[in-house]
């Protein structure tokens, strides 16, 4: 088991999965989040760590920097006509819209808080107070798929993509790419997508790019943090953490940046 649903969710960590929905402006709890909860104590710790940060409006900010410093200009929207030939309907890319939109929102946010676990402090931003962005629309979403859903051959695309530009195992598939395995006629046009965009290099020059601007604003960060003592796996989750934001989200971020503009409306 690599996560605990919101479904299955009860008692202290249904209540932490709430707040981090409404501290994060989130209609879901990323799979990070439901990864720390099978672990004794981990989600309490990072939550409680953490959350100074991301309710002061300070991760918000940063991550809204991240995510326009990202040069996705390279796709261009997939036409209507193509999406419509594959069975996708109006109502499909709007939920993929809100999809994505939101699996962006929340990883650009996490690859700058997870990462003042381990960031040394900077004296730099010490003082500074953010303004709170307005409250976004959220709308409910359908769960993530179970990949057994998938036919064999479905599947064995999903691992193909879910490989590409990946450097470490995080220990779960990605959230982004199960989403959107709902629809599997779209993973051929992922699969080319992505591919182009790896063997050129740019797929590596965005994932650096995510890494260097998360980095340089979590050490800004890291001195506004709780310091709680860690649980007794609380070295192997640091190490998990490292592996999630320094090469799970560095490259899932962009990838959901580029997919969103090819998939927008």
């Amino acid at each position: 088991m690599f996560e605990v649903t919101e479904k299955e969710a009860t008692g202290e960590v249904a209540e932490i999965y709430q707040d981090i929905r409404e501290t994060m402006d989130m209609p879901f709890v990323n799979t990070i989040w439901r990864n720390f909860a099978t672990k004794e104590g981990v989600l309490q710790w990072v939550w409680y760590s953490l959350k100074p940060i991301y309710e002061s409006g300070a991760v918000a900010h940063y991550a809204s920097e991240l995510r326009s410093s990202l040069d996705v200009s390279s796709v261009s929207p997939i036409p209507v006509s193509a999406l419509n030939i594959l069975g996708i309907s109006n109502q499909d890319r709007q939920y993929i819209n809100e999809f994505l939109d939101n699996m962006n929102f929340g990883n650009s946010q996490n690859i700058i808080g997870l990462s003042t676990l381990y960031s040394d402090p900077s004296d730099r931003g010490v003082n500074r107070t953010f303004k709170k962005f307005e409250k976004r629309q959220n709308s409910d979403l359908p769960p993530l798929i179970d990949l057994d859903m998938l036919s064999k051959d479905e599947k064995d695309l999903f691992d193909v993509i879910n490989q590409i530009g990946q450097e470490v195992s995080v220990g779960f598939p990605p959230a982004l790419l199960r989403g959107l395995a709902r629809w599997p006629k779209l993973l051929p046009i992922i699969w080319n997508t992505l591919s182009m965009i790896d063997s050129d290099g740019r797929l590596e020059q965005l994932k650096q790019k995510s890494r260097d601007e998360a980095f340089k604003n979590s050490s800004i960060l890291a001195s506004q943090i709780n310091r709680i003592n860690a649980p007794e796996v609380g070295e192997q989750v640091l190490e998990q953490i490292k592996n999630l934001t320094q090469g799970g989200i560095p490259r899932m971020l962009p990838v959901g940046l580029l997919l969103h503009k090819m998939l927008s409306k």
